[in-house]
């Protein structure tokens, strides 16, 4: 056996609970990687490396921003319960579309409450204004999604 298997026992992936895992990191401790959504790309630091939140209103906004630009049913990777229906909001009366996305964010284990306070429809997309509380902290969402 050599050094990196003592330090690294081998492990079946049905011992690995990752539920477990990310619920028993304490909440005011989460972070998640900075993403540019506009581009569609991680923002790097100057070394090329991608940046991480630095605070629990930051994991807050950039999870929430992660939820709306996220087409529900579009990726196998993610549950049924990930996502906003966006490809459907231009026919969607306002409420529905509030409903959509209060319901998309409140489906997050972190976030308890989420209310769209303002909601404009802009050339092709939507200008958003959502307080969010989560289970140790708060945070506004301030942006424009695109359609």
């Amino acid at each position: 056996m050599d050094e990196d298997e003592s330090m690294f026992p081998e492990m079946e992936l049905e011992e690995v609970d990752v539920t477990d895992l990310v619920d028993n990191i304490p909440s005011e401790t989460k972070w998640t990687y900075k993403m540019d959504y506009r581009n569609r790309r991680a923002v790097l630091d100057e070394y090329g490396r991608p940046v991480r939140t630095t605070s629990y209103e930051e994991f807050l906004v950039e999870t929430a921003m992660k939820i709306l630009c996220t087409e529900r049913f579009q990726y196998v990777v993610y549950g049924a319960d990930v996502g906003v229906e966006k490809s459907e909001w231009q026919g969607w009366e306002d409420a529905e579309i509030t409903r959509d996305i209060e319901e998309a964010l409140t489906a997050h284990p972190e976030i308890e409450q989420a209310e769209v306070t303002s909601m404009v429809r802009v050339d092709r997309g939507m200008d958003l204004t959502i307080q969010i509380v989560g289970l140790v902290g708060t945070a506004e969402v301030n942006e424009v999604i695109e359609l």
